[in-house]
């Protein structure tokens, strides 16, 4: 889809259950009141499909497959027609609901889920086996029914059978419309010409609330309060006080990573004023259905799929535009009339009931609504609700999608930006605790952001707020760590795909080695382009000592290894560099010094170190070398054993697609030693081993098409001469960036890969040093 439409989006119906009580079974809520219209989940309609404006008719499909139109649900002549390409039915072997993406084809995965209708898209390139699965599956064998496409010549394709058995219910026939509503050449002129496209959100009040605690029974709502240092945090301490990445009162909504489920009620009222026209659910279910879209498409390593239920709730009660409490008017009857408590327990306790019967990590409900509000929109920090007027005020129902991505933004931790909320650049917010600083009010330069403004732009705090911890570019640095474990647990930094820096790291010295929760550091250097780390023993059991570029700047930070393990703030070594770094602590000097190299931006490569002797450990200036290379791309540096005395550097530059060897000799002249390897790209990483012997150099490189190369120099030889390339990794496709150690697991060879945002472990070992198969790490 085109424009503010994410791409490569296509329906897909599953027949997992032709039971018509499958959806009570679902956690649908039973079946509704004819007579009062609404309170519960519709029951399925006999007909095979129910329209949002109550009329059945069955999906016709152009049995050419070279397009056409639906005809019955999807017939509206106010919509534009939408191409529906040719379908048909295979078997899979996985159960339709198993892992939420059985019938995917080509790298899709579900990013929406009603029932049985989902919503695929195409966010990503992963390995190659996790692409060519469902390509794979046998169409002669297994149970579960599914209809795919065949390969569609565009997107917005919608994928059915000709008649379900059972029908489907409210929240599946809505899921449809909305997504042809959003494939709809008109939809898309109309995202085009948006009114106040990138216009700040020019309140002059905040849109944000911190949610009564869990059982205190109360029926009142919140009021609405600026995001301020000060401010309460999600779970009832101040935010400046409270811990960094804590999860909100009821932990429904922690980070927004994974399966998340979404409550949308439609709570309409006695008079014409306050109903809705089916038209009017459509596009609300399909502009709650883009701003999410949109969430999953900045960050498809963050594997998002939104699993709904949709709630049509009609009282009897009457507005009331004097009340002191506007929310609770019609919120309250409206939990009553889906069997929850009248007060915010009763939401709680749909949310979390919400979570439990679709099987997701997270859930939060947004509740819209045609009720005078105190605020157009407006969201609980950390959960568990929205509140949304139904025609988004004078943003107008074009702005549904953004309004909503903005208020699911504070559902999961993020602060407003607006200067109208009294915002401040300080405070703790969200998983890692981050400040808020594009703060209109107070950022030197704030930039555009969807919690500033009305845009789909995201600015480098707002992914940490939300806590999107997956998602890397750049390259990875791994090291085994020395007292931090018993067995010393594997650190690794990485370019977060946003903003500052990731760290994760696994615990060697627990049940399965497990990989612990992400954390982000300096988001204020913006987007970083390359890393380098190295585990220092200038304190014990050692900080982890990183250098960062960023554009053409090198910063230096550090994080301390007792008490907080907190990151220190970075600080500018130099500028005019580029590529990929490398430093390494040495054995020269009486602490040892760190030496750092660093590609030149023209050419050549640039070499600076740190004087540990010398009190405030100065930095020396830079000082370039190799500029016969011409431009260098990326090199790996180590403090050699070879050459006698306190042994040599050793480096390896990628110049263009080749790899060069490097030496400083004792008299401190870098000299070149030769091209040893062509046909790569991506950064090497160049280690001395510990096998027995003079200790062979071993060099990992990606590949310039797919895999990653090793090579190794055999040390013991009276002239050590490279070995040839020795491919592996093949299945991973093409790697961008990669890391190297030896780990204590018996000599192991550990490798880490970055394949687009993601990152994959594998790893050499026994005798016959055969490779592993990649596993992904993050």
């Amino acid at each position: 889809m085109a424009g503010d439409v994410p791409a490569d989006e296509r329906i897909l119906i599953t027949i997992d259950d032709p039971d018509p009580g499958a959806d009570t079974r679902r956690g649908l809520l039973g079946p509704r009141d004819p007579a009062a219209g609404g309170g519960q989940e519709d029951s399925p309609d006999p007909t095979g499909l129910t329209s949002a404006t109550g009329a059945a008719g069955a999906l016709e499909l152009d049995a050419t497959g070279a397009g056409g139109t639906a005809r019955g649900l999807l017939d509206d002549s106010s919509l534009d027609d939408m191409p529906v390409w040719g379908a048909r039915t295979r078997r899979s072997t996985a159960p339709a609901g198993a892992g939420g993406n059985a019938g995917a084809q080509h790298g899709e995965r579900t990013v929406h889920r009603y029932g049985r209708v989902r919503v695929l898209g195409r966010p990503h390139a992963g390995p190659a086996q996790d692409t060519t699965v469902a390509a794979a599956q046998d169409d002669t064998t297994g149970t579960t029914g599914t209809t795919t496409a065949q390969p569609a010549p565009g997107d917005g394709t919608i994928v059915s059978t000709l008649a379900l058995p059972g029908g489907l219910s409210r929240t599946e026939s809505l899921g449809v419309e909305a997504f042809r509503l959003r494939a709809s050449d008109g939809y898309r002129r109309r995202k085009r010409s948006r009114p106040r496209d990138a216009a700040p959100w020019d309140m002059a009040r905040p849109c944000t609330d911190i949610a009564p605690a869990r059982g205190s029974g109360t029926s009142v709502t919140p009021r609405l309060m600026p995001t301020l240092l000060n401010a309460p945090s999600a779970n009832g301490t101040d935010a400046a006080q409270s811990t960094a990445g804590a999860p909100g009162t009821s932990g429904l909504s922690s980070y927004l990573e994974g399966s998340v489920a979404v409550g949308l009620i439609l709570v309409e009222g006695p008079t014409a004023a306050l109903r809705m026209s089916a038209a009017e659910r459509t596009k609300i279910v399909a502009e709650v259905q883009n701003g999410l879209s949109w969430y999953a498409t900045q960050n498809p390593a963050a594997e998002l799929t939104f699993s709904y239920d949709i709630q049509l709730v009609q009282l009897s009660t009457p507005a009331d535009p004097g009340a002191s409490d506007l929310e609770s008017v019609w919120r309250n009857p409206a939990m009553s009339r889906l069997g929850y408590a009248p007060t915010f327990d009763g939401v709680y306790d749909y949310v979390e009931g919400l979570r439990g019967r679709l099987g997701t990590k997270w859930a939060y409900c947004a509740f819209v609504t045609k009720y005078p509000l105190g605020h157009f929109a407006y969201a609980s920090i950390g959960g568990p609700r929205l509140v949304l007027a139904a025609d988004a005020d004078g943003w107008g129902p074009d702005n549904i999608d953004r309004v909503f991505a903005h208020e699911t933004g504070h559902i999961f931790g993020a602060p407003d930006e607006y200067a109208g909320a009294g915002c401040d650049c300080g405070g703790s917010w969200g998983r890692y605790g981050v400040p808020n600083g594009n703060c209109d009010a107070c950022a030197p330069a704030p930039v555009d952001c969807l919690m500033r403004a009305n845009t789909f732009a995201l600015c480098r705090y707002t992914p940490a707020h939300i806590g999107w911890g997956h998602g890397v570019s750049g390259n990875p640095v791994l090291i085994q760590s020395r007292g931090l474990g018993v067995r010393g647990n594997f650190d690794v930094v990485v370019p977060s795909a946003f903003s500052g820096l990731t760290h994760v790291w696994r615990e060697n010295d627990a049940r399965d080695t497990p990989w612990r929760d992400p954390w982000q550091t300096a988001q204020a250097l913006g987007r970083v382009d390359a890393v380098t780390m190295l585990q220092s023993t200038l304190a014990t059991p050692g900080p982890l000592e990183t250098v960062v570029r960023v554009g053409s700047r090198l910063f230096f930070l550090w994080r301390d290894s007792t008490g907080a393990f907190q990151w220190r703030p970075p600080v500018q070594l130099t500028q005019n560099v580029g590529g990929v770094p490398s430093m390494v602590q040495s054995r020269l000097g009486g602490r040892g010094n760190f030496e750092l190299l660093a590609p030149a931006a023209d050419v050549g490569i640039i070499h600076m170190w740190r004087n540990h002797d010398v009190a405030g450990y100065p930095w020396s200036a830079p000082k370039l070398f190799a500029a016969n290379l011409g431009r260098v791309d990326a090199v790996s540096l180590i403090h050699g054993t070879l050459g006698g005395g306190a042994g040599l550097l050793e480096a390896v530059a990628l110049v263009g697609t080749r790899l060069v060897h490097l030496t400083r000799d004792s008299s401190a002249v870098w000299r070149t030693n030769g091209v040893f390897a062509e046909g790569v790209s991506g950064n090497p990483v160049l280690i001395q081993s510990l096998y027995p012997g003079a200790r062979n150099f071993e060099v990992v490189v990606p590949a310039a098409g797919t895999g990653l190369i090793h090579f190794f120099r055999d040390n013991n030889r009276a002239t050590p001469a490279w070995s040839g390339p020795r491919p592996f990794g093949a299945s991973l496709g093409h790697v961008d960036s990669v890391a190297l150690i030896q780990s204590n697991y018996s000599g192991n060879l550990e490798v880490l890969a970055r394949v687009a945002n993601r990152l994959y472990l594998l790893t050499r070992s026994g005798a016959d040093a055969v490779w592993s198969t990649p596993q992904r790490v993050l």
